[in-house]
C-alpha cells in the first residue's frame, strides 16, 4: 500500500534506555535509521548506512563521539560527515551520510524525518503525565505487524472493550455508549464520555482499595495529539471526592506502510510510592496491549487498512472519522507544498 503517515511530524524512535554505547539500528518510515550516544550523552541519529557500499552503521561501533562502520573501518561523525578512511589519509570531499533530528525528552526519544527546515519550530509534544512529580510511570514496546492507523483508530473507539477485553471492563457495563464530547482544531481531535455508573473491575479494586459494594462514576477521554501520539485517559471517582486517574500514552511510530512499533506508557496519579500497585497495573494494562494488538494484526491480514476504512460508519466511529481527515490534510499539505528535496534527510 502507499504510506499513508505524514513525515513533517515527531515520531519515537525509541525509548532513552535502549540507546546506549552501543549502536541501535531501527526502521522508522521505511527509512533505516542508527541512533547511538555521543561521550556527553546526547543522541546522534544518522542513516544506517555506510556511504561507501552500503554496508549498516548499526552493525558496527561507537568510537568516542564517531560510528565506526564495520565493514571497511570508516568513522562518521555526529554530523553524519565521514572524519577517518583507514586506507588513506584523508576521506574524500563532501563524504557524509545523512543525518535527522533528533530530541530526548526521557522516556521517549522523539525522530524527525520529515522536511528538515520545520523541524526547528516544532517542539516534541508536551507528556506531562511522564514528566511531573504528581504522576508514576512505566511502559514497554510492542511492534505490531499492522498499519499504524489501525492502531490509532483502534484506540478512538472503545466501544470495543466489552467484547475484546470482558475481564477488565466494570460489571454491569454492557456496552460503551459513543463519545459525548469531541473537540477539533487543525491538528488534533480531544474527546470525553462519561460512562455507565458501575461496580469496581476486579483491576480497579485491587489498585485503589475501594469498597466493591457500591457503584462508582467514570470518565473516559483523551486527545489525538498527533499521527505520533494518542493520549487517553479513565478517572473513577471514589465517594470522599478523590480521583484515581489512570493515563496510557501511545506513541505510534510507523516501521513500513504494514508494520508499526507502539511505544507504551501508563500513568497513574495515586499510590505513587507503592510499587506492587504499579506493577499490578503494568501487568493487567500489558495484557491488555497485547490482546489489542492481536485484534489489530487480525484486520490488517484479513483486509488491511484499505479495508477497514472502507466498511460501513456507525456514530461510535466520530472520533475516527475526524481524525483520518486530520491526517489526509496533513499528507495533502506535504505533497503540494514538499520542494523536490524536501523530507530528504539533512546532509552533512
Amino acid at each position: 500500500m502507499t504510506a499513508n503517515y505524514p513525515r513533517d511530524c515527531w515520531y519515537v524512535a525509541a525509548v532513552s534506555d535502549e540507546i546506549g554505547t552501543a549502536p541501535l539500528g531501527r526502521r522508522l518510515l521505511d527509512r533505516r535509521v542508527v541512533l547511538y550516544r555521543q561521550e556527553s550523552g546526547q543522541i546522534v541519529a544518522l542513516a544506517d548506512q555506510c556511504g561507501h557500499r552500503g554496508y549498516p552503521l548499526s552493525k558496527g561501533h561507537v568510537k568516542g563521539d564517531n560510528i565506526e562502520c564495520g565493514y571497511h573501518g570508516f568513522q562518521y561523525d555526529p554530523t553524519g560527515a565521514c572524519a577517518k578512511v583507514p586506507s588513506q589519509p584523508h576521506p574524500p570531499y563532501g563524504a557524509c551520510v545523512a543525518r535527522y533530528p533528533v530530541r530526548e525528552v526521557a522516556p521517549f526519544v522523539w525522530i524527525w524525518l520529515g522536511a528538515p527546515g520545520r523541524a526547528a519550530g516544532r517542539p516534541v509534544p508536551a507528556l506531562p503525565w511522564l514528566t511531573g512529580h504528581d504522576w508514576a510511570s512505566s511502559g514497554t514496546s510492542l511492534r505490531v505487524n499492522a498499519n499504524y492507523m489501525l492502531v490509532h483508530e483502534h484506540y478512538l473507539d472503545l466501544t470495543h472493550i466489552p467484547w475484546v477485553h470482558p475481564q477488565e471492563t466494570p460489571p454491569t457495563i454492557g456496552s460503551v455508549a459513543p463519545l459525548d464530547e469531541i473537540e477539533v482544531s487543525e491538528t488534533s481531535v480531544t474527546f470525553s464520555r462519561n460512562m455507565p455508573v458501575a461496580p469496581l473491575a476486579d483491576w480497579e479494586a485491587a489498585a485503589t482499595g475501594l469498597p466493591r459494594d457500591r457503584d462508582y462514576h467514570r470518565r473516559h477521554y483523551g486527545t489525538f495529539i498527533s499521527p505520533a501520539v494518542l493520549v487517553e485517559g479513565w478517572d473513577l471517582f471514589g465517594a470522599d471526592g478523590q480521583t484515581f486517574g489512570q493515563v496510557r500514552i501511545q506513541a505510534v511510530t510507523p516501521e513500513t506502510p504494514w508494520n508499526t512499533h507502539l511505544f507504551w506508557q501508563f500513568a497513574r496519579n495515586y499510590s505513587l510510592d507503592d510499587e506492587r500497585v504499579g506493577q499490578r497495573l503494568h501487568a493487567v494494562f500489558e495484557q491488555v496491549m497485547r490482546v489489542d494488538v492481536g485484534v489489530v494484526e487480525t484486520i490488517q491480514d484479513t483486509v488491511g487498512y484499505a479495508g477497514a476504512a472502507n466498511g460501513f460508519h456507525v456514530s461510535a466511529d466520530a472520533g475516527v472519522l475526524k481524525v483520518r481527515r486530520i491526517v489526509e490534510s496533513m499528507l495533502t499539505h506535504e505533497r503540494q507544498y514538499r520542494s523536490p528535496t524536501a523530507g530528504m534527510p539533512v546532509q552533512a
